[in-house]
């Protein structure tokens, strides 16, 4: 590039940075008059403090309302009663031992199998040993026997010479010792024949009761001993309620007395009977062991199901009642939370104020309370409206707003709005 060139594109460069920068001072000129002419237009000042008033009117003055639902406090009779939490235990079981020896040639169940007393095989040991030993008993009868007839064919004959005094007692006394050892002898073979045939029939192995296999102790081919296990089985058609019942409940509980105990995983209740009731528990627990009997119900109630007996202490009294999801529960308290009307809320919202409460009696779905200051004596009376769903989130004085309808519901009408609700298939 030659010197001149080089001149040329300096003097370009100068001139272009000149503009630029008369540019930016004419166009900073420019903004400052426009905005010093707005400051002195009194019209458009009239209209921006207008504006930012309107703003300020439509702005809200608190918190949005939340959605709740209410339920009414109720005063009413009440009977007391104290939760016991349980579990399903097995009326009977029993570990199905083998009385002989002898190699496992069938053992038709599995874990799970039901089984019927006298009737299901739960399996079948070799018996050709017993066999093989019965028939050499029956050989050792029939040989003891044949003796015992000459012995006592021979006994007769020297009874008759013993008249004419054609023998001495001696020899008579000898013939009838030998017919009464060989009688001693053919019972003793006729035990062990018994003995054997017994053997031969306990080979196969029954079940001893209706129920179901719960344990297998053995396997086909095995080899068994008297005493050995071969499996568990634990009844069926009853079920017995195992509670521990705490020592200030005890007494109120007696044989036979009839209890409503509810299975916690199927949510329904079941009628049983009280059967037995332990004098002996714990001494770390302070609880007896109670056993309430159930039916089955064909199978549905099973063994180790959690269940909840309600026993009632005390005489029924009356008492302020709200529902059990209108109270919080918390380690220090418990509270309620109930509904005020208000002036300073739209006519279809209230505020909610807390409510210190200590509850004096449970029930199943019910709690009997009784408000802790003045003033929760005051607002919390019968027909107060009080908060079963969103007390959660609810601070003191907040506008709510209360529905009718839970969030489940609303999404089913939501999800089916013809109404229609879907059908709900049962697992087989």
């Amino acid at each position: 590039m030659t010197e001149s060139r080089q001149k040329w594109f300096a003097l370009l460069a100068a001139v272009g940075l000149t503009a630029l920068l008369v540019g930016v001072f004419v166009g900073a000129w420019g903004s400052w008059r426009t905005s010093q002419d707005r400051w002195e237009d009194a019209d458009l000042l009239q209209q921006q403090l207008e504006r930012v008033s309107s703003q300020n009117d439509a702005a809200p003055s608190g918190p949005e309302p939340a959605l709740i639902r209410v339920s009414v406090a109720e005063r009413k009779v009440v009977q007391p009663e104290n939760p016991i939490i349980g579990r399903l235990v097995e009326v009977r079981r029993v570990t199905v031992a083998s009385e002989v020896t002898g190699k496992i040639l069938e053992m038709p169940v599995e874990i799970g199998a039901p089984v019927i007393g006298d009737q299901t095989v739960l399996a079948r040991v070799d018996d050709i040993w017993p066999q093989m030993a019965v028939q050499r008993m029956q050989a050792q009868v029939a040989s003891i026997d044949a003796h015992l007839s000459y012995l006592l064919v021979e006994l007769q004959r020297s009874e008759l010479l013993s008249e004419r005094a054609a023998t001495t007692d001696s020899e008579l006394e000898a013939r009838r010792s030998a017919v009464a050892e060989s009688q001693a002898r053919l019972a003793e073979a006729q035990a062990a024949l018994e003995e054997e045939s017994e053997r031969i029939s306990r080979s196969l192995i029954l079940a001893p009761f209706d129920g179901t296999v719960v344990e297998k102790h053995a396997e086909f081919g095995g080899h068994l001993s008297p005493g050995t296990p071969i499996v568990d089985i634990v009844s069926r058609g009853q079920v017995d309620a195992l509670l521990m019942v705490p020592e200030t409940v005890i007494n109120e509980v007696y044989l036979d007395q009839p209890l409503t105990i509810v299975i916690d995983p199927l949510g329904q209740q079941a009628q049983g009977t009280v059967v037995s009731v332990t004098p002996y528990g714990p001494t770390a627990s302070r609880t007896f062991p109670v056993r309430v009997r159930l039916d089955d119900q064909d199978g549905r109630l099973k063994v180790g199901m959690s269940v909840t007996a309600r026993i009632t202490i005390g005489p029924p009294r009356e008492a302020l009642v709200v529902s059990s999801d209108a109270v919080l529960i918390r380690p220090d308290e418990a509270t309620v939370w109930v509904t005020l009307p208000s002036d300073l809320t739209a006519e279809s919202e209230s505020l909610v104020e807390p409510v210190p409460v200590t509850i004096t009696a449970r029930m199943r779905d019910e709690y009997a309370v009784e408000p802790e200051t003045d003033r929760g004596r005051q607002i919390l009376i019968e027909g107060t409206q009080v908060v079963i769903e969103g007390a959660e989130r609810l601070t003191p004085g907040q506008p709510v707003r209360i529905i009718d309808e839970t969030l489940s519901e609303r999404l089913l009408r939501w999800r089916h709005p013809d109404g229609a609700a879907p059908t709900r298939r049962r697992l087989s």
